[in-house]
């Protein structure tokens, strides 16, 4: 009995050594969500300064047809640029979460959606609909998104 009693009981040890001891609670969820609708008001009222306080230092912005932007600086100059180009009507931007997922960890979470918006063409008004990811990272109690990646359903008139 001795001989099964102890690899037992060091298997049983190593199992819950091994085990997250970080909950996911509905609040991670929340708070992300939270997130994404401060950046949608962000969008639609051009705060730049608001949608560059989401990420970390070094995240990862991947906007459709443009070159990687790593870093707060040029993550704001890809806002900056998108913000001054008035053919978009931000103020019509929309949003739809499809899935929040936070790890089992806590710590890491991601958020698939849509989005929806209008552009002023010489034919009128086109709408757009894209995908997106943004992937989020809780440091020190806070979540913070490290990489954002989206592309067109469709291509731009033009392409």
């Amino acid at each position: 009995m001795r001989k099964i009693f102890y690899p037992m009981f060091v298997a049983v040890m190593i199992i819950t050594a091994c085990q997250s001891k970080t909950k996911t609670t509905s609040g991670d969820t929340d708070a992300i969500r939270n997130i994404e609708d401060q950046w949608a008001v962000a969008t639609k009222t051009k705060d730049i300064n608001k949608i560059v306080s989401l990420f970390v230092s070094d995240a990862v912005e991947m906007s459709p047809n443009e070159p990687i932007a790593v870093g707060i600086e040029a993550i704001k100059k890809g806002w900056e640029l998108w913000f001054s180009d008035t053919t978009y009507l931000h103020n019509a931007y929309t949003f739809k979460i499809d899935t929040i997922e936070v790890s089992a960890s806590g710590d890491l979470g991601f958020v698939r959606g849509t989005n929806h918006y209008s552009i002023k063409m010489s034919n009128g008004i086109v709408e757009y609909d894209d995908k997106y990811i943004s992937i989020y990272k809780k440091k020190d109690g806070e979540w913070k998104c490290i990489v954002s990646i989206w592309n067109d359903n469709k291509p731009m008139e033009g392409q």
